[in-house]
């Protein structure tokens, strides 16, 4: 039987404004797990908003940084402004071409099945980045090395998650859990609660350490609680008032349809396949590197030598003196450094068989690919030569492996019992 509850101005408006506003944010989902192509193209549509919100609000007549590592550009939060201000005006619209309308209770069954699909996706995928430790990798010897107070506030946060595998693990189980619990209706409040609470704390890190996904972590808290908005009255008896509640009454779409019925057992498999078990299993092979063997190159250098066009200069502010070989987790990567405040991270891939390492910029990875190779000797396990090119001079680097140190972090392992706290 169709439901015939009339809903007030109110909940009405917060429906317009919700669907909305998670619609413009979640669009083009599922369309863009076929790849960037849709992508591209609703970055364009945005592109001619953001940049007038930019003009208006900000004196600038080009947004020219896109969209990136960062979830948190100028960019991102014009758009935010842009999606509150349409989602807004088109609540105000929609409610006068529907004031005849009782309700909206079918399309809130079809808005909530959306989201549900979508925040559970997106649970298992930052779930098993962490399960498998990739989205934080293992704590290097840079890290090691550097001292606490020139670390960044993330790269701080990034450290503290790095140092135990279990505790990401926990992290990333309590994402998948969330994440599969939305995809069955029964158990659908049940992750909600456990997705709303797991991105809020997410959302306060973000918050607190500056990890620039602040945006993003915040309406996936916000799907969470919406999906728990219709339970709102049955949980507030429950553990509130401690209360006996009823079940839910969910409206039923195509009930009696057996084509229905069966496609959405089909769709719901797809689902699962799709973004539980592909991603599980691409995340395993991408986790495989973490426990390859490393080659005798890698490892904390102390700079002997640097010369840049034949030339030998300490106050070179080019000059390297401490370079780290190493892999954060499932990636290579080389820090070097320098009594200048030089502090740099390149990408790297190694050519053991032609001794060359080449190298990229990881900050400007994403937009300027350009590569400089360098060919490495390697006389004794202690000592490494470096030649090559950055742009339009020649460098030469003597370097000698520092002696090895047994840091307290790395060696002072777990115990049951301490007799007095150990904080050092």
């Amino acid at each position: 039987m169709a439901n015939t509850a009339k809903w007030s101005v109110v909940h009405k408006l917060i429906f317009y404004f919700c669907f909305l506003y998670f619609g413009l944010n979640i669009f083009p989902f599922p369309l863009d797990f076929i790849g960037d192509l849709i992508y591209n193209l609703i970055e364009k549509l945005w592109t001619p908003i953001i940049n007038l919100l930019g003009n208006i609000f900000l004196g600038v007549n080009e947004i020219t940084v896109r969209p990136n590592g960062s979830g948190d550009t100028t960019f991102n939060w014009l758009q935010q402004l842009a999606i509150l201000i349409i989602a807004s005006l088109g609540s105000m619209v929609w409610l006068i071409a529907a004031r005849n309308r009782a309700n909206h209770e079918k399309l809130a069954y079809w808005l909530r099945i959306y989201l549900r699909y979508y925040l559970a996706a997106t649970m298992l995928s930052y779930g098993l980045v962490k399960v498998f430790p990739l989205q934080f990798g293992t704590i290097t010897t840079y890290r090691l090395y550097e001292r606490l107070g020139e670390m960044s506030p993330m790269g701080l946060l990034w450290t503290f998650m790095a140092y135990s595998k279990g505790y990401q693990l926990f992290g990333g189980l309590m994402e998948v859990v969330a994440g599969l619990l939305l995809i069955f209706r029964r158990t659908t409040t049940l992750g909600a609660l456990l997705s709303a609470g797991v991105m809020l704390n997410v959302f306060m890190m973000n918050l607190f350490f500056d990890v620039p996904v602040k945006i993003f972590s915040f309406w996936l808290m916000l799907i969470g609680i919406y999906l728990l908005s219709a339970d709102a009255r049955r949980l507030w008896q429950f553990f509130v008032l401690n209360e006996p509640t009823q079940a839910a009454q969910e409206i039923k779409v195509f009930a009696d349809k057996k084509w229905f019925n069966i496609g959405r057992v089909v769709l719901k498999l797809l689902f699962i396949g799709t973004t539980f078990i592909a991603q599980f299993y691409s995340n395993w092979q991408a986790a495989a590197p973490i426990s390859a063997p490393k080659s005798a190159i890698y490892g904390p250098y102390k700079v002997e030598k640097f010369e840049r066009n034949n030339v030998v200069s300490e106050t070179d502010t080019l000059r390297l003196q401490e370079v780290f070989i190493d892999r954060r987790g499932a990636y290579d990567m080389i820090y070097v450094t320098n009594e200048d405040g030089l502090r740099k991270r390149v990408n790297f891939t190694l050519d053991s068989t032609k001794h060359i390492i080449r190298m990229n910029d990881y900050a400007a990875s994403i937009t300027d690919t350009t590569q400089y190779a360098f060919t490495y000797t390697q006389p004794d396990s202690e000592t490494l030569f470096l030649k090559g090119k950055i742009k339009n001079d020649s460098i030469r680097v003597a370097m000698k492996k520092m002696n090895p140190r047994h840091f307290l972090l790395t060696t002072r392992g777990f115990h049951w019992v301490n007799e007095v706290p150990f904080n050092k």
